[in-house]
């Protein structure tokens, strides 16, 4: 803990120095300090701008951007699609009783969705492989 309070009061009494000699150089001459942070400020700008070009193209703005793109193709895809409850089916969600689990009307929903296009293909299990022939 002594370190770390050390180090502490060390910045606080550099920062406390720097405040000093700013207003200082300010009171005494505000002409020179105005030009000194014009100059800070540009350069640092100029260092911004530099680091902006020069660095990965993979930048999040990009990420944003496809994501975006990506999100406007999938509200295309599903624009003609119904919601999944129905005004009608709200309505009797609304008046139905609750089923044996205490749940409101879901096996109204139940009934009510597409069946599923999927096929059973029968497979080989009860065959035996000969591992004798290879």
């Amino acid at each position: 803990m002594k370190g770390r309070s050390f180090a502490t009061m060390f910045f606080v009494f550099i920062i406390g120095l720097s405040l000093f000699g700013i207003v200082y150089y300010g009171v005494n001459f505000p002409a020179d300090l105005l030009k000194k942070i014009i100059t800070i400020v540009i350069v640092a700008g100029a260092i911004f701008i530099l680091y902006k070009l020069f660095t990965n193209s993979n930048s999040p703005g990009k990420n944003r951007a496809s994501y975006d793109r990506a999100a406007k193709q999938s509200k295309k895809k599903y624009a003609g699609q119904k919601q999944n409850i129905t005004p009608l089916a709200n309505n009797i969600l609304k008046k139905a009783p609750l089923d044996l689990k205490g749940k409101k009307g879901t096996s109204f929903l139940k009934k009510k969705r597409k069946q599923t296009h999927l096929t059973v293909i029968e497979g080989k299990k009860g065959k035996k492989k000969n591992r004798a022939s290879f």
